[in-house]
C-alpha cells in the first residue's frame, strides 16, 4: 500500500475545520432552539462551538507531543462556526418548526 501515491488537496485540513464547525454549529443550534430564545440560541451555539474549538488546539499542544496547536485551526473553526450562524440567522423563520 506504501507504493500508492497519495492524493493532497492544498488546504484540506482547512477546510476539514470549517466543514466539522460548521456541522457542529448547525446541531448547537437545532439542539438550544428548544430550550432558549432565537438570539440566546446563536450567541451560545457560535459562543460554544468557538471555544470547544480553541480548548480542543490548547490540549493538543498541551497532552500530545505529536500534534501542535494552530492558530490557522482556531480561525476555520470560528469561520465554520460563524457562516452556520449566519446562514441559519438568514433562514431563521424555517426554524420555527423545531419549537
Amino acid at each position: 500500500m506504501n507504493n500508492f501515491s497519495k492524493v493532497s488537496i492544498k488546504g484540506a485540513d482547512n477546510y476539514v475545520h470549517f466543514c466539522f464547525y460548521f456541522v457542529l454549529t448547525v446541531l448547537l443550534v437545532i439542539n438550544f432552539i428548544t430550550h432558549f430564545k432565537l438570539k440566546k440560541t446563536f450567541i451560545l451555539s457560535v459562543a460554544f462551538a468557538i471555544f470547544y474549538g480553541m480548548i480542543i488546539e490548547v490540549l493538543q499542544g498541551v497532552l500530545t507531543s505529536n500534534r501542535e496547536p494552530e492558530i490557522k485551526d482556531v480561525l476555520f473553526n470560528s469561520l465554520g462556526s460563524l457562516t452556520a450562524a449566519f446562514l441559519l440567522f438568514l433562514n431563521r423563520e424555517r426554524l420555527n418548526f423545531l419549537k
